[in-house]
C-alpha cells in the first residue's frame, strides 16, 4: 500500500508542481512586459515579496483544482478496487486537461485585460455582454490575431491533456492497488486521508493566520508591484462577488453611517441640519439662478462634448514633432482648461450619465441606463432646466443607440431627441467598429446647430478614441515622433502608436469643429464644453504617486465674450458633477436648477472636492476610500506636482471622507426617494 501511494501521489504532485511553475512563469512575463520603464528603486525586496505571495496565491488555486482529486482518491483508498482506480486514472488527464487549460485561458484574458484597464479583471468585465458585443470582437480581431491566439489555447490545453497522460500513466499501474480494507490497515488510511485533507484545506485557505488569502492583499507601497502579486482567478472571484453585490443594489445611506438622510445633506453641504427641508430634502439641493440681461438678449446655445479616451496625461507630452492636440492646441492656449479634474467612472457609460443626469455615482452601484432607475424622471435631470427655458435638446452619439440603452436612457431624461449613428436622417457617415468617426459627428452636429434659429443644448459623445482604433483612409497623421521620456514607459509600441494616432485625430477633429463654430456667425452665441469620459488606457502604468495621473480628464470651457465673467481660476478642483451647474449658470436666466455639483466659475469653487469612485481629493489633501478596503492618506508633493505622497489621516483627510460618504447617501436617497415613473 505504501508503494502504491507513494507512486501515485508522486505523479499527481509533479505534475501540478509543473503547473505552480507556468503560473509562476506567467507571472514573471506580466512582471516584465507591463513594468517595462518603471522604476523600482529600493523595491527589490518588495518584487520578492510581491512574487512569493503571487506563489501562495497559485498554490491555493492548485489546491482548488485538485480538492475534488483528493476527495475521490480518498474514496477509493478506503474501497480498495483495482476496478475503479484505473477510470479514475484514466479520467484525471481528460480533468486536467479542462480545468488547468481553462484556468490559463483565464490567465490570457487577465493579460490582455491588464493592457486597456491598467486593473486585473474586474466588474468592467461583465461590459463585453452588456456592451456592444459585435463591436469588442471586430475590436479584438483587429487589435490582435484571434486566430493565432485560439490554436495557441487549443495547443495549450492538448499539451496539458497529453503531459497529464504521459506523466499518470507510465508505471502508475503496474504497481497492485492495496487491498480490501481491513481493521490493520485502517487506521493508517485514516491518518493519510487526514494529511491529505488538512494540507490542502491550509493551500486553499493560503495561509496559518485567522484570515485566508485575498485579492486585496498587499505587499508594497508600488501599486504595480501588488498588481503582480495577484492572481485572475481571485481578481475574477471578486469580481464576480462584486457583481452580485452591486446587482443587489445595497443602501448605501446605512453603508454610508447615516440614519437621518437630512444628515447627509447637511454633511454634503456643509451646512447646518436645521437649513436641509424636512418634507424634500432634496430641494435644498437646488439653485436659483437670477435674470441675467446679456443670458436673454443673446440667447447661446450649448454643446456639451464627451470625448472617447480624452486623458490629460498624454497633453504634457505634446510638441511640434509629437503633435497630439492638432488643431486643439490653439483654443487650449486661448480658452479655459482645467486641469484639476476627475471623471465620475473609468469608464465611458458611468461617466456618461453621472455627468448628464446631476446625480453622483455610487460607489460599486449598477449603471442607471441599464438599471431600474433608467425608467424614472427626476428633477436633476440635465436637459430638464434647458427644455423648460425653450431649448431644444439632443442628445448625439457617434455609435448605435442601442448601446447600453442610451436611447431610451436619454429619453427618459428629457432629451428631445436621442440621435446614434443609426439615426442620422438616413445618412451614412464614414465609421469604424464603434461608430461614426469624429469629423462626421461634429459635422452632423454642426448642421443640427444651424437647423433653425432655436436655442440648443446638444450633448455629444464621441468614440474614434477607441480600440481598434481605426481612423479613415484620407486622414494624414501629424508628426508623432516618440519623446524620449515617453517612449520608455510604453508597453507594445504598435498598439502604442496606433493609439497616439488615433489620440492626435480626434483632438484635431475637435479642434476644427470648434474653428468652424467660432469663424461663424453662431461663435457668438454658442457656448462649449468639452471634457473627456475617462482617461486614455493601455500604453503604460502608473505608479501608486501618480494617481492624478492615471485618472484625470481635461475640461476645456469656450465662453462667448458677452457672456464672460471677468477671471477665471482654472486652476480649482472639480469633476464630472461640476460641469452642468457650471454650464447652467453662464446659459440660463432666471432659473431654478437641481444639482449635486458647483459652478466652477463661483467663488464656491475655490474650496471645491473633486471625486472619481473611490479616488477624492481638494487642493491639499487626496483620500482612496473603498468600502470595502483600508483607506489610504495622501498629499501632495510640492517638489512634484501631480505627484501624491503618503500621510497620516488629518482633519482635512477627514473633511473629503464625510463629503464622500455624505455623496453617496444622498445620491442613493435621490435615485429611489425622488422619481417619478414614465410608466
Amino acid at each position: 500500500m505504501i508503494i502504491f501511494l507513494k507512486q501515485t501521489l508522486l505523479k499527481i504532485a509533479v505534475l501540478n508542481l509543473f503547473f505552480l511553475l507556468l503560473m509562476s512563469l506567467w507571472r514573471l512575463v506580466f512582471f516584465l512586459y507591463y513594468g517595462q520603464g518603471m522604476d523600482f528603486s529600493g523595491l527589490n525586496s518588495d518584487i520578492a515579496r510581491a512574487f512569493f505571495m503571487g506563489f501562495r496565491f497559485d498554490l491555493s488555486i492548485i489546491a482548488y483544482i485538485n480538492a475534488l482529486v483528493i476527495l475521490a482518491f480518498i474514496c477509493l483508498l478506503f474501497i480498495g478496487k483495482a476496478k475503479f482506480f484505473e477510470p479514475f486514472f484514466r479520467a484525471l488527464k481528460y480533468y486536467y486537461g479542462a480545468i488547468v487549460g481553462l484556468t490559463f485561458i483565464i490567465y490570457a484574458v487577465d493579460f490582455g485585460f491588464y493592457s486597456y484597464f491598467q486593473s486585473h479583471i474586474n466588474t468592467l468585465v461583465f461590459g463585453f455582454f452588456e456592451d456592444d458585443t459585435l463591436a469588442l470582437i471586430s475590436t479584438f480581431h483587429k487589435n490582435y490575431n484571434l486566430f493565432l491566439i485560439f490554436l495557441a489555447i487549443a495547443a495549450f490545453c492538448f499539451g496539458i491533456f497529453k503531459l497529464s497522460k504521459v506523466i499518470l500513466k507510465n508505471g502508475l499501474l503496474s504497481i497492485s492497488p492495496p487491498p480490501p480494507p481491513t481493521r490493520k490497515i485502517f487506521i493508517p488510511k485514516t491518518i493519510i486521508s487526514v494529511v491529505l485533507l488538512a494540507a490542502t484545506f491550509l493551500m486553499m485557505r493560503g495561509t496559518v493566520g485567522d484570515f485566508p488569502l485575498s485579492v486585496h492583499y498587499g505587499v508594497s507601497s508600488n501599486a504595480f508591484i501588488n498588481a503582480a502579486a495577484q492572481n485572475p482567478l481571485y481578481a475574477l472571484q471578486a469580481a464576480i462577488e462584486a457583481r452580485v453585490r452591486d446587482r443587489r443594489d445595497p443602501d448605501y445611506i446605512a453603508l454610508s453611517g447615516y440614519d437621518d438622510i437630512r444628515a447627509a445633506f447637511a454633511d454634503y453641504l456643509n451646512a447646518d441640519i436645521k437649513e436641509i427641508p424636512q418634507e424634500n430634502p432634496e430641494d435644498s439641493l437646488m439653485n436659483a439662478i437670477a435674470y441675467n440681461k446679456e443670458v436673454e438678449s443673446l440667447k447661446p446655445n450649448v454643446i456639451f462634448i464627451v470625448m472617447e479616451s480624452f486623458g490629460t496625461d498624454l497633453i504634457k507630452y505634446n510638441s511640434a514633432s509629437f503633435d497630439v492636440l492638432g488643431e486643439l492646441k490653439k483654443h487650449f492656449d486661448k480658452d479655459y482648461v482645467f486641469y484639476n479634474f476627475l471623471p465620475a467612472y473609468s469608464s465611458t457609460v458611468g461617466s456618461m450619465e453621472a455627468v448628464i443626469s446631476n446625480i453622483a455615482r455610487r460607489q460599486g452601484s449598477v449603471f442607471l441606463s441599464i438599471s431600474p432607475y433608467a425608467d424614472k424622471k427626476y428633477k436633476f435631470s440635465g436637459p430638464r432646466p434647458y427644455k423648460a427655458a425653450g431649448f431644444q435638446t439632443f442628445f448625439v452619439y457617434g455609435g448605435n443607440s442601442s448601446w447600453r440603452n442610451s436611447a431610451a436612457f436619454m429619453r427618459n431624461l428629457g432629451f428631445d431627441f436621442a440621435i446614434g449613428s443609426d439615426g442620422m436622417n438616413g445618412k451614412h457617415y464614414p465609421e469604424n467598429e464603434w461608430g461614426v468617426f469624429d469629423e462626421y459627428l461634429f459635422d452632423y452636429v454642426y448642421e443640427i446647430l444651424e437647423s433653425n434659429e432655436e436655442q440648443k443644448f446638444i450633448f455629444v459623445l464621441t468614440t474614434t478614441n477607441h480600440p481598434p482604433y481605426t481612423l479613415p483612409q484620407d486622414y494624414e497623421p501629424l508628426p508623432l515622433d516618440i519623446p524620449s521620456n515617453l517612449d520608455k514607459k510604453i508597453v507594445g509600441r504598435s498598439l502604442a502608436k496606433a493609439r497616439f494616432a488615433a489620440y492626435q485625430y480626434s483632438n484635431h477633429a475637435l479642434g476644427r469643429f470648434i474653428d468652424k463654430i467660432k469663424s461663424s456667425p453662431m461663435g457668438q452665441r454658442t457656448i462649449i464644453a468639452v471634457t473627456g469620459d475617462h482617461n486614455f488606457k493601455n500604453i503604460y502604468g502608473y505608479s501608486k504617486e501618480e494617481t492624478f495621473d492615471s485618472v484625470r480628464v481635461p475640461f476645456y470651457l469656450y465662453i462667448p465674450p458677452k457672456l464672460r465673467k471677468g477671471n477665471v481660476d482654472t486652476k480649482v478642483f472639480g469633476s464630472h458633477l461640476d460641469i452642468m451647474p457650471t454650464l447652467y449658470n453662464l446659459s440660463l436666466s432666471d432659473a431654478k436648477v437641481w444639482t449635486m455639483g458647483t459652478d466652477l466659475l463661483s467663488k464656491k469653487a475655490q474650496n471645491n472636492i473633486a471625486v472619481h469612485i473611490d479616488i477624492i481629493m481638494d487642493a491639499d489633501f487626496v483620500v482612496v476610500y473603498d468600502f470595502d478596503l483600508p483607506t489610504e492618506f495622501y498629499l501632495w508633493n510640492r517638489k512634484l506636482p501631480a505627484n501624491i505622497v503618503a500621510s497620516k489621516k488629518t482633519a482635512g483627510h477627514g473633511r473629503l471622507i464625510k463629503h464622500f460618504l455624505a455623496m453617496n447617501a444622498v445620491s442613493d436617497y435621490i435615485l429611489k426617494k425622488t422619481g417619478e415613473s414614465l410608466r
